[in-house]
């Protein structure tokens, strides 16, 4: 069971004041967590996420760094991954960062709650940035169309059916990619015609969205250290 965390620290959540906090989204806690854990306390705190700078990803941590110093937290110092396997063989290891943060839409979201090394520590939800298939200019040629995507990102193409002429007019070749930002970066460099990407993405590489969406809610979480205590009375039931 989860609550927010305005109500787990004493704090009401009319309390609050939506003025002086630019990101009012929902930060859910487990309870028995927020007396002791590092997210609430002062400091320095390493969170490994798919990087660099621009992916959605680092977008919503960053939001959640400005949540967590809001709250008299520690300052978040991210830590991008090429791909959230690497982020999974890192965290929680010598040199990797302490937590992970990871969409609940990644492929591999259900293998960071199955390692032993890790639990879930909190949950929020946030919009990502603006979507679409992205180009340089002029824009979209039919044909073969070699298109750089995330594999979760796929199912973008069927923005494609609001392009001029539809999707029947494209020949799609895919281009694998590690994030949006990789994606856009595909096309900077010739090696794609167009990219699934945000909005971080088309602006870093100066690509023109050709067809594109607004952002949605995701939920993110956030992984950190496991703590196996069993109670006293888990020990005698199970005869240790």
């Amino acid at each position: 069971m989860t609550e927010s965390l305005f109500r787990g620290l004493g704090i009401r959540d009319d309390d609050t004041d939506a003025d002086s906090d630019a990101t009012p989204f929902p930060i859910l806690w487990e309870p028995a967590r927020i007396p002791h854990s590092p997210l609430l306390r002062p400091g320095t705190l390493r969170v490994g996420t798919l990087g660099p700078d621009g992916t959605t990803s680092m977008v919503a941590l960053a939001r959640l760094g400005y949540r967590l110093a809001h709250l008299g937290g520690p300052v978040v110092e991210p830590v991008p991954y090429d791909s959230f396997e690497e982020l999974l063989a890192a965290v929680g290891g010598r040199g990797g960062p302490a937590y992970a943060l990871v969409p609940a839409a990644a492929e591999c979201a259900t293998r960071f709650f199955w390692s032993p090394r890790l639990r879930l520590d909190a949950t929020f939800s946030t919009p990502t940035p603006e979507y679409g298939i992205a180009t340089p200019p002029p824009g979209l040629h039919e044909g073969v169309l070699r298109l750089a995507t995330l594999h979760e990102t796929r199912r973008l193409v069927e923005l494609l059916d609001g392009a001029e002429g539809g999707r029947g007019g494209y020949d799609i070749a895919w281009v694998p990619a590690e994030s949006t930002i990789h994606a856009a970066q595909l096309v900077a460099e010739g090696r794609a015609d167009a990219a699934v990407t945000n909005e971080p993405g088309r602006a870093a590489h100066r690509l023109e969205f050709q067809v594109s969406r607004p952002g949605v809610p995701m939920v993110w979480m956030v992984f950190g250290p496991a703590v196996l205590v069993r109670s006293e009375g888990v020990r005698q039931s199970l005869g240790s």
